[in-house]
């Protein structure tokens, strides 16, 4: 009996017409419950970030907050709320190292059908991935067969989780160009993160991309 890839336990499926010729669930019942539990509902959201804490107004705080320091991405995209299940899912990954569940995010993210010329990784400081044994972002992509550019490097820097919004805003850019050899001007780039909350994280790297004088960025979250 097949086995779930995300908790390990048998998968009870009957074959009948409608899913004689279709692939094989690889997630059991419940999984896929808590996944599509996951979902972002995007109603009463910011169009351009997804915040669900907007004013009466329909004005978004955040992007009205990063517009006094940056140039705004024009969309972000993402599928899943960076809760319950998820955030338990992305700690172990991230934070536990347990490598195995790239591949179960891999199965369930799917890039936005939307133009972009690159694909760039948000990266995180060496000294982190080599302590970790892997990067957290390219490691899923590696796993879904999608092709990158490895234009951004990152200085290490305190966790981002540990800072106020304030405090996060005044602190220096991390990021630097580390391949001067893509010509990325006048390109749309769809920047990837695994986690997006202030948006400060991908502000920073935007501002070196319209440094390089892209035309604009797109962002893709694993999770908001």
């Amino acid at each position: 009996m097949r086995k779930c890839i995300q908790c390990n336990q048998p998968i009870h499926e009957t074959i009948h017409i409608y899913n004689l010729f279709k692939p094989p669930q690889i997630f059991c019942e419940r999984c896929e419950t808590l996944w599509l539990n996951s979902k972002i509902h995007k109603d009463g959201r910011c169009p351009k970030c997804l915040n669900n804490k907007i004013s009466t107004d329909g004005e978004c705080h955040d992007c009205q907050f990063l517009s006094k320091t940056f140039y705004l991405m024009e969309q972000l995209f993402c599928d899943y709320s960076y809760d319950g299940m998820m955030k338990e899912i992305i700690h172990q990954y991230k934070i536990k190292r347990d490598f195995y569940l790239a591949e179960v995010l891999a199965r369930k993210l799917v890039l936005p059908q939307t133009q972009y010329d690159y694909i760039v990784p948000i990266p995180s400081p060496i000294e982190r991935d080599i302590e970790r044994t892997f990067n957290p972002v390219t490691t899923v992509l590696d796993k879904m067969g999608i092709s990158y550019q490895d234009v951004l490097g990152t200085h290490i820097r305190p966790k981002q989780s540990k800072l106020g919004k304030i405090e996060r805003s005044k602190a220096p850019n991390p990021f630097y160009i580390k391949d001067e050899e893509i010509n990325i001007e006048g390109k749309v780039i769809l920047l990837i993160d695994d986690i997006y909350t202030t948006g400060l994280t991908i502000h920073h790297a935007g501002c070196k991309l319209y440094d390089k004088k892209v035309r604009k960025f797109k962002v893709f979250a694993f999770a908001r």
